[in-house]
């Protein structure tokens, strides 16, 4: 016996069925922090965001710098941005407990 499913209302943006019936991917709803990390990186990359990888604080903030000043439009000198690292990036108050 084959279900039937009639359209009660239609546009552009929308449908509504009479009748529906969810159906679940994989068998379960988990996603494990991997996948989703992967699939974020693949909606960013998707966006024209640029993947590189970073292997150590110091990197990661050589680059903060790089795109900060890039994004800005000026140029940090080392004292400037040694305050800029202590007082926003690096805040004692921003330790995990």
């Amino acid at each position: 016996m084959t279900q039937q499913i009639h359209t009660i209302a239609e546009s552009n943006n929308f449908i509504v069925l009479d009748k529906y019936t969810k159906v679940l991917e994989n068998g379960d709803s988990y996603q494990s922090e991997s996948d989703l990390e992967r699939e974020l990186i693949q909606d960013l990359l998707n966006q024209g965001y640029e993947f590189i990888s970073v292997k150590s604080p110091t990197a990661m903030l050589a680059n903060a710098r790089d795109q900060l000043q890039r994004l800005n439009g000026v140029v940090f000198n080392e004292s400037e941005w040694r305050r800029f690292a202590e007082q926003y990036l690096d805040s004692p108050s921003d330790s995990s407990l």
